[in-house]
């Protein structure tokens, strides 16, 4: 019974059992389909990462392979992956058609693929996969897409040809491609040339919203390509505000191109102006502006222009340059007109536009006496060679002759002279007027043989007369500067009697020029041997004939020349020793108002005191001292006045003027003299205490005064003698160490000196004096011996030798020698550039010389020394010593006045710089005032009066004579000028010609300055251009394609809200 039970309750639980698999199994393929269903509806919502979650889901839960649900659920989750982007869905939908080839789904797959790389704009690959479509298999619309999409990915390829075929395709039915088609067919029908087919087809959609901002440009690319400008101008500027930005500009020079080519420039002008505001220009369209500019006469903006086409050497930068050299000369800018007719006549393109160019450019150059390297004449000459034939050969040979009167560069000029076979009268005048002109520059240069030898060739063609006379008047300029007087006598007098000499401006002061020749061969400040006095005197003689002559010429004058003259006479008289005369013109030239007097007053007193009129010299000297206390005579006129007082036995004045020189001179080399001559009056004035006082100080303080020590030595024999102590004497003198024997030693040995220096017999001086200096223990005359041996030294040119020798003597203050020690020694190390070492002698020399040379030798050197040591502001204040001087020679002028000028200028000082560079143009117009010139024209620079700046270089480039490297200088800075103002045209060219032409000091750095400047402004020009903006190739895009159609060309990415979800492809 139990057991009956049991087995029913078994039974009824296996039932249960079975009814419940049953069910579960029934559950199961109920949730397949729901799942399904699910994932197809997000499917079709475009939820793609949500749908792929649920085919997933479906693939792991039902096993069978072959089951339907699983199949679309492997097809659908792998085209999830393929609108989601994901990186494997090419693997994925490739294994759904091998898994399952005969599946009708395996036949979109491969256009799947296709669209998938085309979004991606992966075209090659889309192209494979539209290649492996069937295109049976294909709907409709699937069909449209596919024909549209494969011609777009050959056509972003570069296959046009293929793509042209699958465009053509479309254009034979309906669909929604068909515009999109039209377009891009037309566009290839554009690149092959079929203007006509691209341009019916452009205008068969130019109403399409997809394409309204975009055909209006290809139909005006169309009619420009046509040539139709009429059409075009009549269609295009009704578009203008509905163009992109981007195109804008190149669509606007459309325009501006078919107004330009019509003729209409003003209409052209407002087109191109839109066009340089939103695009980069390339040359030809700034050709086309430019000359469009230069047409309605606007110059100013068509100079720019132009300068900018010629950047390379075509005809375009030919006939650019010929423009801007009209456009410049319209404006009167001939100076730059004539740099642009230069470099057009260089290029060989248009053989008319050369032709004018070259006469033009040698025209202009002359006309406005811009040639610094004289290229004209080469022009001029060319010009004549290549169009010999023409009416304009006949202009150039006049020019040709104008500028060989005018050139600067005269060695050119008589070089292309020289060139010209049968001179005429007219180029034999040129020639004579280059010669002299070329001699005249020497001279101011210092380079008096060379210019001699050239005044010589003016006679080659004696046609001038007055040329002819000056000429020889300059040879005697020549042979005066040189020290060769006779022959300057000669060549004066030679002047004299030359036809045409009496008209000549220097006639007048010929006596003047041949006194000073006969006054300076006398050789006047050095004493003359017996059988040179004969000589001397009558030199003397004819210079004080021939200075009369020159002022009785003229009424009493205050000229310096006049004022000269006197002086000359009176010197001339004084060394003739006719003191009364020279009295009498000292008085004459003292009393011209103006002047400084103190040489004459000087000179007045030295002669009366050798006619004994000690009444008069000692007035004449008060004078002096009173009138003139900072006078470089004040030392002189001191000791001669005091000299004078104790001549009259005006003791008491003597002493006090003796003293008052020691207060204000104490550094004086005169100083140990004035102290024994103190010793010596208190001993006129039985004072031997006093005099005792003075002559030990002497002994005492200046050790190396060999002279004043001997004197006082002697004085003080006279000293004991009055204190009647003479045995007392010898005492002093054994105590002080001076032995008798010694003295007479001493004066054996220097005896053969003294006789070797009395004879002239430099050889024997050095060889005594060193046997002197050898065997004397403690030579009295040691400085002596010294100073011979330098003396021989420095006129053997042994300048070492002699600086060892100057260097001892200048190092033992107060000697006899001392100032010309100091002297010699600070020229030889000056000579050596030592100018720190040099310095040290000159400034002692300003403190202990005495003559009018010494002093203003000291100054100069100074004034040299601080120059070279760029210490401005001494250079400064010793220049202006050295102006302050009487008769500075006009070469120490100009170095002063262009040393002020530089000084001033580094210490930023530029009015001033500027006063003293023009006081330098006023005195001299060698290569001293080019220097000064160009200074000026650095300042004005640094200033930014850039006008100013162009105005000084020009006129520096006109200036006679010139100077190669001052006047290269000059060019660069005006090149630099020209950067300033962004005219590079202009800065360039100048800065060539530097480069083609110079040849003179410094060549190397010159020209490498020149060339880096140029590469300069060519890295600016680039800057310039690319600032410009860029203009954009016409390349269509979708850009501007209206949104709603944007489908046509690439599907937008979905992004769906769980985009970021970890989704597992597999």
């Amino acid at each position: 019974m139990i057991i009956s039970k049991l087995k029913y309750i078994f039974s009824i639980l296996f039932i249960c059992l079975l009814l419940q698999a049953k069910a579960q199994q029934t559950l199961v393929h109920s949730d397949k389909y729901k799942d399904y269903k699910i994932a197809q509806e997000l499917f079709d919502k475009g939820k793609f990462s949500s749908s792929q979650a649920y085919f997933k889901q479906i693939i792991d839960e039902v096993s069978d392979k072959q089951d339907e649900v699983r199949i679309n659920s492997e097809y659908y989750f792998a085209v999830c992956a393929l609108n989601l982007f994901h990186q494997n869905v090419e693997i994925l939908l490739t294994r759904f058609v091998l898994d399952h080839p005969d599946h009708p789904k395996s036949e979109n797959v491969y256009f799947q693929l296709a669209r998938h790389y085309y979004r991606l704009k992966k075209f090659t690959k889309a192209i494979v996969y539209f290649d492996k479509v069937d295109q049976y298999d294909l709907t409709g619309d699937e069909w449209n897409e596919y024909l549209f999409k494969i011609g777009y990915s050959k056509f972003i390829r570069k296959k046009r040809k293929e793509a042209k075929v699958h465009f053509n395709e479309v254009l034979q039915r309906e669909s929604d491609y068909k515009e999109p088609a039209t377009y891009y067919y037309s566009h290839i029908a554009y690149e092959e040339g079929k203007y006509q087919t691209a341009l019916n087809g452009f205008k068969s959609i130019d109403k399409s919203p997809m394409f309204k901002s975009i055909i209006p440009y290809y139909l005006t690319q169309i009619l420009y390509k046509q040539s139709k400008f009429d059409e075009l101008i009549e269609y295009a500027p009704t578009y203008m505000d509905s163009i992109t930005e981007k195109r804008k500009g190149e669509f606007a020079k459309l325009i501006g191109d078919s107004y330009y080519q019509k003729q209409k420039y003003q209409q052209a002008i407002d087109y191109y102006k839109i066009f340089k505001k939103l695009s980069r220009a390339d040359r030809e369209s700034n050709y086309q502006i430019a000359y469009s500019y230069y047409s309605i006469h606007d110059y100013e903006k068509a100079i720019p222009l132009f300068a900018r086409v010629a950047t390379k050497k075509d005809i375009l930068t030919q006939t650019s340059y010929y423009h801007l050299a009209d456009s410049y000369l319209k404006i009167n800018e001939k100076d730059y007109a004539r740099n642009a007719f230069q470099a057009a006549s260089d290029l060989s393109f248009d053989e008319d536009i050369k032709r004018n160019s070259l006469f033009n450019y040698a025209k202009l150059a002359y006309e406005q006496s811009y040639n610094p390297y004289d290229e004209a004449i080469n022009a001029f000459h060319d010009f004549i060679e290549e169009y010999p034939n023409t009416e304009d050969a006949k202009e150039a040979y006049e020019f040709l002759l104008k500028v060989y009167l005018t050139t600067k560069n005269y060695d050119q000029a008589l070089s292309s002279l020289e060139k010209i076979k049968n001179k005429d009268p007219r180029m034999q005048r040129a020639y004579q007027s280059i010669v002299f002109n070329r001699a005249v520059e020497l001279f101011h240069n210092r380079k008096y043989q060379e210019a001699k030898n050239r005044f010589s060739m003016v006679n080659k063609y004696p046609v001038d007369k007055e040329l002819n006379a000056l000429s020889e008047f300059w040879k005697g300029e020549c042979d005066f500067n040189l020290g060769k007087f006779e022959q300057a006598i000669e060549n004066y007098q030679k002047f004299r009697f030359t036809s045409g000499a009496v008209l000549t401006e220097v006639f007048k002061d010929l006596d003047y020029h041949v006194g000073y020749a006969y006054f300076e061969n006398a050789n006047p400040y050095v004493r003359s041997k017996n059988n040179e006095e004969q000589k001397k005197q009558k030199n003397l003689s004819e210079a004080i004939s021939f200075f009369r002559n020159y002022i009785h010429q003229l009424p009493p004058s205050d000229s310096s020349k006049y004022r000269k003259a006197l002086l000359r006479i009176a010197d001339g008289y004084f060394l003739k020793k006719n003191d009364l005369k020279a009295i009498e013109n000292y008085e004459m030239a003292i009393s011209l108002t103006g002047f400084d007097n103190s040489y004459a007053l000087y000179q007045k007193a030295t002669s009366q005191g050798l006619i004994q009129d000690y009444e008069g010299k000692t007035l004449t000297l008060k004078k002096l001292t009173d009138e003139y206390p900072d006078s470089r005579y004040q030392v002189l006129s001191l000791l001669d006045l005091a000299q004078t007082y104790n001549d009259q036995s005006m003791n008491v004045q003597s002493i006090e003027t003796y003293l008052k020189f020691i207060d204000e001179y104490p550094h004086n080399n005169y100083v140990s003299t004035a102290y024994v001559e103190v010793g010596s009056i208190y001993l006129k004035e039985s004072n031997p205490q006093e005099a005792e006082k003075y002559l030990l100080f002497v002994l005492d303080q200046f050790p190396d005064a060999e002279s004043e020590n001997q004197l006082a030595v002697d004085l003080m024999k006279e000293v004991y003698a009055q204190k009647d102590n003479l045995p007392g004497y010898y005492n002093w003198l054994k105590d002080r160490g001076i032995e008798i024997s010694e003295q007479e030693q001493d004066s054996t040995f220097w005896r053969p000196v003294q006789l070797a220096r009395d004879n002239g017999d430099c050889e024997q001086q050095l060889k005594k004096a060193a046997i002197y200096l050898d065997n004397v223990v403690n030579p009295s005359r040691e400085i002596s011996a010294h100073y011979f041996m330098a003396t021989c030294f420095y006129s053997q040119g042994k300048k070492e030798e002699a600086l060892y020798h100057y260097n001892f003597v200048a190092s033992k203050p107060n000697n006899n020698y001392y100032t010309d020690a100091l002297h010699y020694a600070g020229e030889l190390t000056f000579e050596n550039e030592m100018y720190k070492e040099a310095l040290v002698y000159f400034s002692t020399l300003e403190k202990v010389g005495v003559t009018d040379e010494d002093l203003s030798f000291a100054m100069r050197g100074q004034m040299y020394c601080f120059n070279y040591q760029s210490n401005h502001q001494s250079t400064i204040d010793y220049a202006l010593k050295v102006l302050s001087a009487n008769d500075v020679k006009p070469n120490v002028m100009e170095d002063a006045y262009l040393f002020m000028g530089n000084s001033f200028k580094a210490m930023g000082l530029s009015e001033k710089a500027i006063f003293a560079y023009n006081e330098v143009l006023k005195i001299t117009n060698n290569i001293k005032a080019a220097e000064a010139k160009y200074g000026i024209c650095e300042i004005l620079f640094d200033q930014q009066k850039n006008n100013e700046c162009e105005q000084q270089i020009m006129e520096m480039v006109q200036q006679k004579p010139s100077y190669d490297f001052w006047l290269a200088k000059a060019i660069i800075l005006l090149g630099d000028n020209f950067v300033v103002a962004k005219d590079y045209f202009n800065a360039k060219h100048s800065l060539q010609s530097i480069i083609d032409n110079y040849s003179g000091p410094e060549e190397e750095n010159i020209i490498s300055i020149a060339k880096s400047k140029i590469e300069e402004i060519l890295i600016l020009e680039k800057k310039e251009l690319e600032s410009e903006p860029e203009q954009e190739e016409m390349e269509i895009d979708f850009d501007e394609i209206d949104p709603s159609d944007e489908d046509l060309f690439e599907e937008e990415e979905v992004i769906e809200e769980n985009i970021n979800e970890n989704i597992d492809d597999e």
